[in-house]
């Protein structure tokens, strides 16, 4: 836990658990501690060959497998700074990204997207392809590590890439003293085991999944099965029962559709009894009747255990979402479900955590109160303000951007809206880049808007809501994969309930279901799902002057 860097507690870690697991691939392979440290050993000695040295800058373009976390962490032995791309990133994104990152060598699994970079990146003088061999490229020769260099506190380990809602991607740099001050402080308020079981599912390049699975792991000799993908998330989970998951909102979401889907199909008395608890959770998730929590407790062990045995979500001791924002419903169903939940706030400028729920006392909307040696306070704006060891050197290349975010005090200005109770517990309330002001000159949170919409059904899965200069708001909304088909009027009403916990002005007048699909490779939502307004607004423009014009649908009150 003292360990000063990141490298330092990867090799006391390594010695103290070695012939336990340490990473376990789709297909079963698995690497203990002292065959992970070998192989980074092994792979660092082959990235010195190609010319790496301490400070320069090593490119990961992979799936989520364990050859990420052996060259990451390979590249962290010899002082060199790592940055994770995203495989689903459009290509002149990617192309911008190795620029202004001042990456060198790229290791990636994919040839195709290393001949493009390779042939329109002048900076990038070597790409390593992996193959059915995993790292035998960097790792083959069998040549020693070169010594000489130990990463020190304020070294930079990583550099990670804003997820671009507001502007062009910018790259955060981390360091080793930033990283660990995080955990330290992380493990604090959630006392995790040692050997804990892990899934890494999310991909690397998510400053989140990098804490999560790949840093904190090494304080913790965790065992971590890697996922090549969210979309195979439960189906992995049943085989690790892993102690600990965090998880982006929008997974949560789907495995509520997906379960009321089966739930449908099951025997009748199980049905009727799962939905039956399930409501009488939520509603007290929700500070619903108390008088329910009697035939809640009655149900549940019967009707809900078996289901999260299923899942594999028996032996979690922590459920944690963040990273976008989290409906109350989404909290409700993890509560119902009877999944010990709770909430992380930060950003990638922040080690992706500052504010973490309290084990056992979450309230819904609350997260917090910050992790120890984290201040915070808002703005006269209402903008929350953070400071704290874990927040970041500053933007690679962009001074300017740098004095914006971090100033000279030491505090972060996060540029999310919010405000503080009593006990430092924090509530989200917006973007302050991100505020609709209506041709009235009212100001509007559109994420406020959205997740009140989308709560309004789970068939609901992204909402944008459009405003800027117009007399009244707008939405465009898609449905969730694997649900029933599309009824419009079902929407309609789902639109109305959501409209009913908004102010006038708020309310979404007209809306049109969409069928595309917005993805990351789309360009409409980053990487972390949140909708690029802006891109989504110029894609759209002819639709969104329709539902102006008179046309799409308006809600249906019941």
């Amino acid at each position: 836990m003292e360990a000063p860097t990141v490298a330092h507690a990867f090799d006391v870690t390594a010695d103290a658990f070695a012939g336990r697991p340490a990473l376990r691939a789709a297909d079963g392979c698995t690497w203990t501690w002292h065959a992970y440290r070998e192989d980074a050993r092994r792979c660092a000695a082959g990235l010195a060959r190609l010319g790496l040295r301490p400070g320069d800058t090593l490119g990961l373009l992979l799936a989520n497998r364990p050859e990420f976390h052996i060259a990451d962490a390979a590249a962290m032995t010899l002082g060199v700074t790592t940055c994770s791309l995203y495989p689903t990133a459009p290509r002149d994104e990617l192309r911008h990204l190795v620029d202004d990152s001042r990456m060198s060598v790229l290791v990636t699994d994919d040839p195709d997207r290393a001949e493009d970079l390779g042939r329109h990146c002048p900076g990038l003088r070597h790409t390593v392809v992996l193959g059915d061999d995993g790292l035998a490229p960097l790792t083959g020769t069998g040549a020693p590590l070169p010594h000489g260099h130990r990463p020190r506190p304020h070294d930079v380990l990583t550099l990670v890439y804003t997820s671009g809602t507001t502007g062009p991607p910018k790259g955060v740099e981390l360091t080793h003293a930033a990283v660990r001050a995080t955990g330290r402080a992380f493990l604090e308020r959630v006392p995790l085991p040692a050997g804990s079981r892990l899934v890494s599912y999310l991909p690397m390049a998510h400053i989140a999944e990098r804490c999560c699975s790949h840093y904190l792991p090494m304080v913790l000799g965790a065992d971590v099965t890697c996922c090549p993908g969210p979309e195979r998330l439960f189906s992995v989970l049943p085989a690790v029962r892993p102690h600990w998951l965090f998880s982006v909102p929008r997974v949560w979401d789907k495995l509520r559709t997906r379960l009321l889907a089966e739930l449908a199909a099951a025997p009748e008395e199980f049905r009727t009894g799962a939905l039956r608890a399930l409501e009488l959770g939520e509603t007290l998730a929700e500070g619903g009747d108390p008088a329910a929590r009697a035939a809640y407790e009655r149900l549940a062990p019967a009707f809900l255990a078996p289901v999260r045995a299923v899942l594999g979500l028996d032996e979690a001791r922590h459920v944690h979402v963040g990273a976008a924002p989290v409906t109350p419903a989404t909290m409700a169903f993890l509560h119902a479900l009877g999944l010990p939940a709770g909430e992380i706030w930060g950003m990638t400028e922040l080690c992706a955590a500052a504010c973490v729920t309290v084990p056992g006392r979450h309230r819904p909307g609350w997260i917090g109160p910050p992790l120890p040696g984290v201040e915070v306070r808002t703005a006269p704006d209402g903008e929350v303000l953070v400071r704290g060891p874990g927040a970041l050197r500053g933007y690679r290349g962009r001074p300017r951007d740098t004095a914006e975010v971090l100033d000279a005090d030491g505090w972060v200005h996060t540029g999310d809206l919010g405000e503080l109770d009593a006990d430092g517990a924090l509530r989200i309330t917006g973007r302050k880049k991100e505020l609709i002001v209506n041709a009235y000159g009212k100001n509007m949170a559109p994420a406020r808007i959205e997740a009140r919409i989308g709560d309004g059904d789970p068939l609901i899965d992204q909402v944008c809501v459009i405003g800027d200069g117009r007399p009244y708001n707008v939405a465009l909304i898609t449905l969730c994969d694997g649900g029933p088909a599309p009824d419009r009027d079902r929407i309609r009403r789902a639109v109305a309930r959501g409209n009913r916990h908004l102010s006038r002005p708020e309310r979404v007048r007209r809306f049109a279901l969409v069928d595309d699909a917005w993805t990351p490779r789309s360009g409409l939502v980053t990487p972390t799902l949140k909708v690029r307004r802006r891109t989504i607004g110029r894609h759209y423009r002819d639709l969104i002057d329709t539902l102006y014009a008179g046309g799409g649908l308006t809600p249906l009150e019941d």
